[in-house]
């Protein structure tokens, strides 16, 4: 995932953070792995088959971003056969707090539409 945030979140009259959230969330899957993610630690496939229509290299690369911008963590549990785990981190857990948030909103305002 190459996403310039800087970019992203600039308006004319400067940094938006409002902007630079969105440019997160507004990625396919991005949402979805976050919601999915919110109580447990999920591992690559079982998160693949949860998310559902998400191709694998889709997903990884979408993981790797979040991975990269601090969002989420990835661990590779030295078993044999190894695996690797993916959770939130506390960063993830706050915008996974945001998109429950969001939940709640549609749930309340949404559901009669």
């Amino acid at each position: 995932m190459t996403l310039d945030l800087k970019a992203a979140a600039m308006t004319a009259e400067g940094y938006c953070p409002v902007r630079a959230a969105l440019a997160i969330l507004g990625q396919k899957w991005v949402p979805r792995i976050i919601y999915e993610l919110r109580d447990d630690k999920r591992r690559f496939n079982e998160l693949a088959e949860i998310v559902g229509g998400c191709n694998s290299r889709t997903l990884r690369d979408r993981l790797r971003g979040l991975e990269d911008l601090g969002i989420v963590q990835r661990e590779i549990v030295a078993t044999m056969p190894p695996w690797v785990e993916y959770e939130l981190t506390t960063m993830g857990r706050e915008l996974a707090d945001a998109l429950t948030a969001l939940e709640e909103w549609g749930h309340r305002y949404l559901e009669e539409l």
